[in-house]
């Protein structure tokens, strides 16, 4: 990616990552409360494995970087977290419900994390996008 749009096309997969990184916590805290009787399946929290997109160069040349992906959604622990809880309608005949493992600090400290990612790489696009206006509008 060696055009002058370089910019805007890197922070654009940034703002990608960052978006599905949202969304996911939004799934996570949007579920972690969510019980179970214990034995059925229970919400599994989502995080984002994010790495390096990178595109084959030219014929015998290096790899060439081009921003962010996602190149996974990894998931939490399948079992959950047993509580006792008997006044719980989903309780089991001991008493128990199960939850999700999210845990809500972890999830808020991400969310402030990736709020900032996204606005960092949408305001790259803007300046980028000002630049190549004031490039365009210069007079010969």
């Amino acid at each position: 990616m060696s055009s002058i749009w370089s910019a805007i096309d890197i922070s654009g997969t940034g703002t990608s990552v960052d978006q599905t990184w949202l969304d996911t916590i939004g799934s996570n805290v949007a579920n972690m409360n969510d019980a179970v009787t214990p034995g059925k399946p229970v919400y599994q929290a989502q995080y984002v494995v994010a790495g390096e997109r990178v595109v084959p160069g030219p014929a015998g040349s290096p790899e060439i970087a081009e921003g962010v992906q996602v190149n996974a959604i990894d998931l939490g622990p399948a079992a959950g977290e047993t509580i006792h809880d008997p006044s719980n309608p989903l309780a089991n005949s001991r008493g128990d419900v199960t939850y999700p493992v999210v845990n809500l600090g972890t999830e808020m400290t991400d969310l402030a994390q990736a709020q900032m990612s996204y606005q960092a790489n949408a305001e790259v696009m803007s300046h980028a996008k000002s630049a190549y206006t004031s490039i365009l509008n210069i007079k010969a």
